[in-house]
C-alpha cells in the first residue's frame, strides 16, 4: 500500500491528523500511525472496529459514515476501498457529511473499483467508479473539488481488478 501512501502523506505536515474512515482491519491506520500522524478510525462493523482497536492500540468507533460525528477537524481523510459499500446515489451526501470535518487545507483520499455499475454481493453492496461518474458525484457534493485521479492494479496475487482512486481537496 505504500504506493498509495505516497500519493498522500507528502501533501501533509508532519504529524498530521488523519481519519480512517471505514478502517476495516485497521491496516492503513496502523501505518499512518507508525509514520507519526495523529490517527482517528471508524467502521460500521463491529468485529472490524474491535479487531482494529486491538491492532492500533486505540479505540476505533463503531459507526457509519453518515453516523460520525467529530468535535476534531483532520488534515486528512483516507476512505481506502470504503467508501465502495456506499449505493451511487447516496455518495454526493456521504461526501458532503465526511467533508465538514476536514481543515481547509484538508486532503480527501479514495479508492473504489474501476467501473460504472453497482452490484449486490451476499450483504454488501459495491459502486464502481470511473473518472466521469466520480466528477458528477463530486459536482453534486459541491464541496471538494479533485486534485488527482489515477489507476492502480490490485496489490492481491492473480487479482486482476483495477482500482480508481482520488485525491480531493477542500
Amino acid at each position: 500500500m505504500s504506493n498509495l501512501y505516497q500519493q498522500l502523506t507528502p501533501l501533509l505536515p508532519v504529524g498530521a491528523s488523519i481519519l480512517d474512515a471505514g478502517c476495516g482491519s485497521g491496516r492503513d491506520a496502523l501505518n499512518f500511525k507508525n509514520m507519526g500522524f495523529d490517527v482517528e478510525a471508524f467502521d460500521a462493523s463491529k468485529a472490524m472496529s474491535e479487531a482494529a482497536s486491538q491492532l492500533i492500540g486505540q479505540n476505533v468507533h463503531c459507526c457509519t459514515f453518515m453516523e460520525f460525528n467529530s468535535q476534531r477537524s483532520f488534515d486528512a481523510i483516507w476512505a481506502c476501498a470504503s467508501l465502495l459499500h456506499v449505493p451511487h446515489k447516496k455518495l454526493p451526501e456521504t461526501f458532503e457529511h465526511l467533508a465538514q470535518f476536514l481543515s481547509n487545507e484538508g486532503k480527501f483520499t479514495v479508492s473504489f473499483k474501476y467501473g460504472d455499475s453497482e452490484r449486490q454481493e451476499g450483504e454488501r453492496h459495491f459502486t464502481d467508479m470511473n473518472e466521469v461518474r466520480f466528477e458528477q458525484v463530486i459536482r453534486d457534493a459541491g464541496c471538494l473539488s479533485v486534485g488527482k485521479t489515477w489507476l492502480t492494479s490490485d496489490n492481491r496475487p492473480q487479482n486482476e481488478t483495477k482500482w480508481f482512486n482520488s485525491i480531493l481537496y477542500k
